[in-house]
């Protein structure tokens, strides 16, 4: 593909609002600090509250993002060595009851209907 991007999405049970607010304002700290050689490193980053919690769809999941990566190799950066995504982990850590992360590769902006 002369167009894979790397995206990543992951879901976060953060049962407490104000817990929930404390991580969509570290990935503001993300979407600033992430930097890769002195370099923003990270296509795009979304970070949302779920708004359907209420149902059984959402099996508890109370925040979503997805960042996009211009490759593997920014993607693994990210993953393991990123001091921004560091302190992210250090936030949600503390406060998240549960998380799941999927990784995909495809078109980015998205392929239209």
């Amino acid at each position: 593909m002369s167009n894979s991007y790397i995206k990543r999405t992951t879901l976060f049970k953060i049962p407490k609002e104000e817990d929930i607010d404390k991580v969509l304002k570290q990935y503001e700290v993300l979407r600033r600090t992430a930097v890769k050689d002195g370099e923003p490193y990270i296509v795009s980053n979304v970070s949302r509250r779920v708004i359907n919690t209420s149902s059984p769809l959402s099996e508890g999941y109370t925040v979503a993002s997805q960042s996009i990566f211009k490759n593997r190799e920014d993607h693994e950066f990210y993953d393991k060595d990123c001091p921004a995504h560091k302190e992210l982990k250090e936030v949600t850590g503390k406060v998240r009851q549960g998380v799941m992360t999927v990784v995909t590769e495809g078109e980015w902006p998205e392929a239209k209907l």
